[in-house]
């Protein structure tokens, strides 16, 4: 009995030793240890779950106990402050990521998705980490986890500034923008904090990891500079407008002569391409005309509705028959025939299914759009217009870039012309200024747009006339 009550008098041995350089104390009781605290409050904690009473004689060494470097309230909002930038970079790369991994136009558009999608659960990971490592430090490895977290969260929010920067486009909201600065700074703090405390001491092999970590990110950002950037300044489409003028006919009175001509658009490249906007002319050159002019007689669209796609080795061909009145009274020296079209790349951007529907100047009037488009002819001329917003090829382009659309004037002239104008919705268009597709450079550049002038052909007339006048019915 009074060995029992010897036993109970006896009071284990609590030691708590100073601070070390994050300033967590660490709890041993009776030769074994229980972990690190940062405050009183913690210590009474573990105190507690062994059994201790937290009134019981304590050996504070290093410091008595209101020596607590590491603030709780100084700590906890570091830990949420770097823990929300984690968040907001995991959300950011999860949008691109299961945006562009399923929707992307081309191979290595979704592969930079897939990409996004890994570094949002990287920083899924960071984020849970920063519970521990700003809290109790139970898992060995959440120091080196946030700052990985941090790392990408740095490459992504600078990766998205640089190609805003790189494209010349503007953000589709301010705001993200604004989240792109801020993921930049939070991460330039989280890293210079993380630096500072050595967290990369919990690894066994850190300058390896490290090794790895900048070859990785080098080949992330090679695959964005070549798939982003280098790709869109090469390969351009190759598309072919041809002409043929066949076999012409006189009717039974000889009053009209029909002249088929056959049109074609080939796609004689290796990217398969979208047709904006097209037009054919046929003309006849007066013979007595000082100024070899040419009388058109017959112009038209030869792809409708545009936005028509070719892949390679595809053509569209269409058969259009001319007429020409009184033939033999006719002084003419030849007959001509041109194709002009504008193309971009498939694997650029799609447009909305809207865009094959386009609208009259008079519809437009009453929608009040009577100054679309600008003309420095002052009065006013007819015209039809194409017009659909862009969808980019892959979701970060979207946020780079912003809100473009493409517009086609199928304009009417004394020659009826087409014009393509691609910019932001915002910006004023630009005055006509008719066979100036280098006005268009950055459309080029980013969309592979492309100006197909069809060869010029022409038969002589009197060759034509004679060939009908053969096979004139009687």
């Amino acid at each position: 009995m009074w060995a029992q009550a010897g036993a109970m008098d006896i009071k284990p041995e609590v030691a708590v030793g100073p601070p070390d350089d994050d300033g967590l104390r660490k709890v041993v009781i009776d030769g074994k240890s229980k972990g690190k605290v940062w405050s009183h409050h913690e210590l009474q904690k573990v105190l507690r779950r062994s059994g201790v009473s937290p009134k019981g004689d304590i050996d504070w060494q290093g410091g008595d106990i209101s020596v607590w470097p590491a603030h709780t309230l100084g700590r906890r909002l570091t830990g949420s402050v770097m823990a929300l930038g984690f968040l907001a970079t995991a959300g950011m790369c999860a949008w691109i990521g299961m945006k562009d991994s399923f929707d992307a136009l081309t191979f290595a558009g979704r592969v930079t998705g897939f990409l996004f999608l890994l570094m949002a659960i990287v920083e899924v990971i960071a984020f849970v980490a920063s519970f521990d490592y700003w809290r109790k430090r139970q898992m060995d490895h959440s120091g080196p986890a946030l700052l990985l977290g941090a790392v990408v969260e740095f490459f992504v929010g600078a990766t998205l500034l640089l190609l805003l920067l790189a494209n010349e486009g503007r953000p589709t909201n301010v705001l993200c923008l604004l989240l792109w600065i801020a993921l930049i700074v939070c991460a330039t703090w989280s890293l210079w904090l993380l630096c500072r405390q050595r967290v990369w001491k919990a690894l066994r092999n850190p300058g390896r990891i490290a090794i790895g970590a900048v070859v990785s990110t080098a080949l992330v950002t090679t695959n964005l500079a070549y798939t982003q950037i280098y790709l869109p300044s090469i390969s351009r489409p190759l598309v072919q407008g041809t002409a043929e003028i066949g076999m012409p006919s006189l009717n039974r009175a000889g009053t009209k002569m029909y002249l088929r001509v056959r049109l074609h658009l080939k796609n004689s490249g290796e990217v398969p391409v979208h047709i904006l906007g097209s037009i054919y002319w046929i003309h006849v050159k007066l013979a007595k005309d000082p100024q070899d002019d040419y009388k058109l007689i017959r112009p038209g669209e030869l792809v409708k509705p545009p936005g028509r796609e070719l892949a390679p080795g595809e053509e569209v061909s269409t058969d259009i028959v001319a007429e020409i009145k009184n033939p033999e009274d006719a002084d003419y020296e030849a007959v001509a025939a041109q194709v002009e079209a504008y193309a971009f790349r498939q694997d650029r951007m799609k447009l909305d299914s809207e865009f094959a529907t386009g609208k009259w100047r008079e519809k437009l009037e009453k929608e009040g759009k009577e100054n679309d488009p600008p003309s420095p002819v002052p009065d006013k001329r007819e015209y039809f217009r194409y017009q659909s917003k862009i969808s980019q090829s892959s979701e970060l382009l979207n946020l780079t870039r912003g809100r473009e659309r493409v517009t086609v004037w199928w304009l009417y002239r004394p020659l009826p012309v087409v014009y393509v104008d691609v910019g932001s919705p915002g910006e004023k268009t630009k005055v006509f200024k008719f066979d100036k597709i280098s006005q268009q450079a950055q459309a080029i550049d980013r969309y592979g747009l492309a100006f197909i002038r069809g060869s010029f052909i022409q038969t002589p007339y009197a060759q034509l006339l004679k060939e009908a006048q053969a096979k004139r019915p009687k």
